[in-house]
């Protein structure tokens, strides 16, 4: 919780090396509760864990707890951010953790977060070019290996939309997995922005009222949050009616009738399992495999992300611009590229173009 975290950043500050000015970290500020100004400390200390989101704050305890077993392990004093504790906590999450090098950034930067908590300021020691040059080394010992993930695109896409209204059971389970696969692929969707991964909060997952009909063409689904939105600005994706086999449109209206029937508030979860209780990233994933299975499909390399791999893929195969599917991806950078899978039809166009 975020009161935990606020008081173990407080109790390992105070047994953390001393700095020469105090009030440059606010959880180093130790003032008695009847000071006048008590109150507004606490709420400020609060109030700056939730720059980052719940996720990434959970991430961030996670790489600090392993950094304190790691002090203990080695009957160090606890915390130590000398560029020797930090170069031994990587080699540590590299050799006896056996971490790939994308966690162990993100671990550091855990453990510079905590730093900036404590100390009011990023650690020279993280940001030191032998901890760079370390990192990199590893990088290069263990390269990364390429992402398998296969896309779903438009034709694996209605191979399961037919499975779905064909054959697939419970008929809730159906419809439900039948709107979130138009969503997901025609908004290049990540799973946390139609499945829950904690407790339902309607100001954060998604709702019935998120949906809505805004004429005989279009339907908006609002995003609340997502990884690229931290501070909750929302964002609207729409589907239309177009001439297609799996009829988006009509299939997202029908969807949401449905659930507006058979629910008390508007602010109920949009997607509900078989047991009525909002869909999690676990059943999804599930019945994703269940559903390519029955479409015939292996379904081994396929995963929730399969969606947005698949319209980044598709959008790119239909000679859609750079800007266009950054835009429609709402990726913030060209990231989007190592999303794009070719295959050998389309590398087989590509040399038939050059010989033209």
């Amino acid at each position: 919780s975020v009161s935990f975290s606020v008081s173990e950043i407080q109790d390992a500050g105070s047994r953390g090396r001393p700095i020469p000015n105090s009030s440059t970290s606010l959880f180093r500020t130790n003032i008695p509760v009847t000071h006048p100004l008590k109150q507004l400390l606490d709420t400020s200390l609060d109030t700056i864990l939730q720059a980052v989101s719940p996720r990434t704050l959970q991430s961030y305890v996670t790489a600090w707890r392993c950094f304190k077993a790691f002090h203990f392990s080695y009957t160090l004093p606890f915390p130590d951010f000398s560029l020797l504790s930090i170069t031994s906590f990587i080699s540590y999450l590299n050799s006896i953790k056996g971490l790939q090098v994308g966690t162990i950034k993100g671990y550091l930067s855990g453990i510079q977060f905590f730093h900036k908590l404590m100390y009011g300021a990023p650690s020279p020691e993280i940001n030191n070019s032998q901890t760079s040059l370390l990192v990199k080394g590893i990088q290069r010992s263990h390269p990364t290996h390429p992402d398998t993930r296969q896309p779903i695109t438009l034709d694996i896409l209605t191979k399961c939309i037919h499975a779905l209204r064909t054959v697939y059971q419970p008929l809730v389970t159906a419809r439900t997995l039948d709107a979130m696969f138009i969503l997901a692929f025609f908004g290049f969707l990540r799973c946390s922005e139609l499945a829950i991964t904690s407790k339902f909060d309607p100001r954060v997952h998604p709702t019935i009222s998120d949906l809505s009909v805004l004429d005989s063409e279009t339907i908006s689904y609002l995003i609340k949050q997502s990884k690229t939105d931290q501070s909750k600005k929302g964002h609207f994706i729409y589907i239309f009616k177009l001439s297609s086999p799996i009829q988006p449109y009509q299939s997202i209206q029908a969807y949401l009738h449905w659930r507006s029937s058979q629910a008390k508030s508007h602010l109920d979860p949009l997607f509900i399992d078989d047991s009525n209780k909002p869909v999690t990233r676990f059943w999804f994933q599930k019945h994703l495999k269940s559903v390519l299975q029955q479409s015939g499909i292996q379904a081994k390399h396929f995963s929730s992300h399969s969606f947005r791999i698949g319209a980044a893929t598709s959008a790119a195969q239909k000679g859609l611009s750079q800007q266009q599917i950054q835009a429609l991806g709402r990726w913030s950078s060209d990231a989007f590229q190592s999303y794009i899978r070719t295959n050998r039809f389309h590398i087989k166009k590509a040399h038939q173009t050059l010989i033209e």
